[in-house]
């Protein structure tokens, strides 16, 4: 059936929720519908351009990337949508009632430079909770809390880099347990030139292996040529990359314009991590996809490897 192009941008938007200017970038940066123009140049839509553009203000309020969707169908937009709220137990797992008691025999072992008690508070809360609750509700929160400290002058320097040691090393062990699949997709986990905090690109990699991708952990400190030529040789499917500190580095904004163009098309970029909020113009700029916590990174990795954005 033919479509019939009849609603003016004003109607659009109230129906759909999205503002007229971002119905516009969208139009513009993405192709995410094409307007019939009038005469007089005026835009005007078809009952599917409003569908569509509904359905895609939903995902983007779910967390999928807009850059990432904006050329799916209806039904792929619908399929995940469907998808996500199968997800929502996922989303609002329990979290143990003794998890607080946990956090604070942490920072107290870090405090007392107390290496091998808070390496076996770790393997006992690993052997209790589930990995993504481990993560998500023990080390997450513990490595924010840390920094916290530090920043406040709360705790030294050499109690941040004794923690530093044993949790890199713990979660090291978490990445090694899983075997992946000798045809496994392959994901990248880095920090770029200039972050020297590490744990976050690590704690993806725990939070992907377990879902059956490879991971390739590079490290801190990493010129974005060398992420990229790691990325084409190994034929990636993702580059993660963490950025903790600091929120204003425009060396680093130039960094990752470059890590886009030289990263090969079929590359996800996903980028998180404390600082990455300060980020978000450029991280939309380049296409890439803002991860907010792991939960939200498990889902798009799951989304990739379904194949979801081809």
């Amino acid at each position: 059936m033919k479509k019939v192009y009849k609603y003016p941008i004003k109607v659009v938007s109230q129906m759909t929720g999205l503002s007229e200017f971002v119905i516009r970038a969208w139009e513009k940066r993405y192709k995410a519908v094409v307007p019939a123009r009038t005469e007089t140049n005026r835009r005007l839509y078809s009952e599917e351009d409003i569908e569509k553009l509904r359905l895609l203000n939903e995902a983007v309020k779910i967390g999928h990337n807009i850059g990432g969707i904006a050329g799916l169908t209806i039904t792929d937009l619908e399929s995940i949508i469907e998808q996500n709220s199968t997800t929502k137990e996922l989303l609002s797992e329990e979290v143990p009632s003794d998890i607080n008691s946990l956090l604070d025999v942490c920072i107290e072992a870090v405090k007392a430079y107390d290496a091998k008690e808070l390496e076996t508070i770790l393997l006992k809360a690993s052997s209790k909770l589930s990995q993504p609750q481990l993560i998500e509700n023990l080390i997450v929160p513990l490595v924010y809390k840390l920094g916290e400290l530090w920043h406040e002058g709360l705790i030294r320097v050499a109690n941040e880099h004794l923690a530093t040691a044993v949790i890199r090393s713990f979660l090291a062990s978490l990445i090694d347990q899983n075997e992946p699949d000798k045809n496994a997709p392959i994901l990248i986990s880095a920090a770029p030139r200039g972050q020297d905090h590490e744990l976050g690109a690590m704690i993806v990699g725990v939070t992907a292996a377990p879902l059956g991708w490879k991971v390739i952990y590079l490290g801190p400190n990493l010129p974005v040529e060398e992420i990229a030529a790691v990325a084409d040789s190994l034929e990636a499917k993702v580059v993660a990359l963490s950025i903790v500190y600091p929120g204003d580095d425009q060396q680093l904004k130039l960094e990752l314009q470059n890590l886009r163009r030289i990263l090969p098309q079929n590359t996800s970029l996903i980028i998180g991590g404390r600082a990455s909020v300060d980020y978000l113009d450029i991280i939309d700029e380049i296409g890439a996809t803002h991860i907010k916590d792991t939960k939200r990174l498990r889902l798009e990795l799951d989304s990739i490897r379904k194949n979801k954005y081809d």
